[in-house]
C-alpha cells in the first residue's frame, strides 16, 4: 500500500524541507552558528563570516599565525637537521666574536696616530722657507710653527713651543 494522499504528517524516510520547498515555502539561508575564538587566551564568542573561520578578528588570526611559525621552528630545532644547523650557526657566531675581540685588543695596543691633515691646517706655506734655509740664526720649524701656542710635549721641559738652534741666541 502507498502513502495516504490526505495525510497531514510527513512520511517516514522523506526529506521534509524538500517537500516544503515543493509546496512553495522557502527556508532562510544557512549561516554558521556562533563559535568561540580558538586563540588561547581570547575565547570570545563570534559569528563567523565564513564557515571555516576559527578566529574572531584579524589580530587573533595574525597572532595565531605567529604562534604556528614559532611552534614550527621549535619542532625543526628538535630534529637532527635543525640541531646541526643551529650548532653550525653558533660556531660561526663564536668565530666572529673571537675575531672582533682580537681586533679590539689589537686596536688598543697600537699607538695612536695623528693624521697629517691635522698639521696642514696649522702650517704656513713652505715657500716662506726659501730665504730662511741659508740663515742659521732662525730655525725653519720656528717659522712654520710660529702660530702654535706652547703646550706640553711640544718643546723643552720649560714648555717652550720650539727651541732655537744652538748659537742662535748668542748671535742676536
Amino acid at each position: 500500500m502507498g502513502p495516504n494522499k490526505d495525510s497531514s504528517t510527513f512520511p517516514q524516510n522523506q526529506d521534509a524541507p524538500a517537500i516544503l520547498r515543493a509546496k512553495g515555502r522557502r527556508r532562510r539561508a544557512r549561516r554558521p552558528r556562533r563559535r568561540t575564538c580558538l586563540l588561547k587566551g581570547c575565547g570570545q564568542v563570534f559569528r563567523p563570516q565564513q564557515p571555516l573561520a576559527r578566529y574572531c578578528s584579524e589580530a587573533c588570526q595574525t597572532e595565531a599565525r605567529r604562534w604556528r611559525r614559532w611552534k614550527a621552528r621549535q619542532r625543526y630545532r628538535q630534529s637532527l637537521m635543525g640541531k646541526q644547523k643551529r650548532r653550525a650557526q653558533s660556531h660561526r657566531y663564536r668565530e666572529r666574536r673571537k675575531k672582533r675581540q682580537a681586533q679590539e685588543s689589537a686596536a688598543v695596543t697600537v699607538a695612536r696616530v695623528i693624521p697629517t691633515e691635522f698639521f696642514f691646517v696649522l702650517l704656513r706655506p713652505t715657500g716662506m722657507l726659501c730665504g730662511i734655509r741659508s740663515h742659521p740664526a732662525v730655525a725653519p720649524a720656528a717659522v712654520l710653527w710660529s702660530g702654535l701656542s706652547p703646550g706640553t710635549g711640544t718643546g723643552s721641559a720649560a714648555g717652550e713651543a720650539l727651541a732655537r738652534r744652538k748659537g742662535a741666541a748668542t748671535r742676536e
